[in-house]
């Protein structure tokens, strides 16, 4: 490993809720990759997180700071966002030529948008600031893994299943000097 790579690996296991953190090996890696699920969700955070260089899982509790952007979204074919996550604490999107619909608290369908062909939820890349502050890194990103790559994660690294602790897992390449 690396300095940035050790110096990366200490920040996120410093970060207030993360209960563990440890880097993904290529085994890790390729296991993850075969167990994406056919799900109505399309997970393309956790595509972009394993094709960087190094990778990273975390355990959190519910302490861990909320994500900096929504992690789903409501895409048609063209990528043109139908709706969004509201994230904790967050006042609802505002637009000035949609309305808003509310599914439950925590999700918001723009009233008027109109698909283009066919619609699905995505799971979006999310960025992870405390390690694009590092200059040696870049293109970070992080996702939440599908629910059996979080059962894997659990069991490679002997995490009780359950609700207690969710996985992390953040993707980053070295910045070419």
């Amino acid at each position: 490993m690396t300095e940035s790579e050790e110096r990366a690996l200490e920040i996120v296991r410093g970060l207030p809720g993360v209960v563990r953190a440890e880097p993904l090996a290529r085994e890790d890696r390729e296991a993850l990759a075969r167990l994406f699920t056919p799900t109505s969700a399309e997970n393309e955070a956790m595509r972009a997180a394993l094709a960087r260089q190094r990778v990273v899982c975390l355990f959190k509790d519910s302490s861990f700071r909320p994500p900096p952007e929504p992690t789903v979204l409501l895409v048609d074919e063209s990528g043109n966002v139908l709706g969004r996550e509201v994230l904790p604490g967050e006042a609802p999107p505002s637009s000035e030529d949609r309305r808003l619909v509310f599914l439950g608290k925590d999700f918001v369908l723009f009233r008027g948008s109109r698909p283009r062909g066919r619609y699905r939820f995505s799971l979006p890349p999310v960025p992870f600031p405390e390690l694009e502050a590092l200059p040696d890194l870049a293109n970070v990103v992080s996702a939440s893994p599908d629910t059996p790559q979080d059962d894997y994660l659990k069991e490679r690294f002997r995490i009780p299943r359950g609700r207690d602790l969710a996985s992390i897992v953040v993707g980053f390449d070295g910045r070419k000097a």
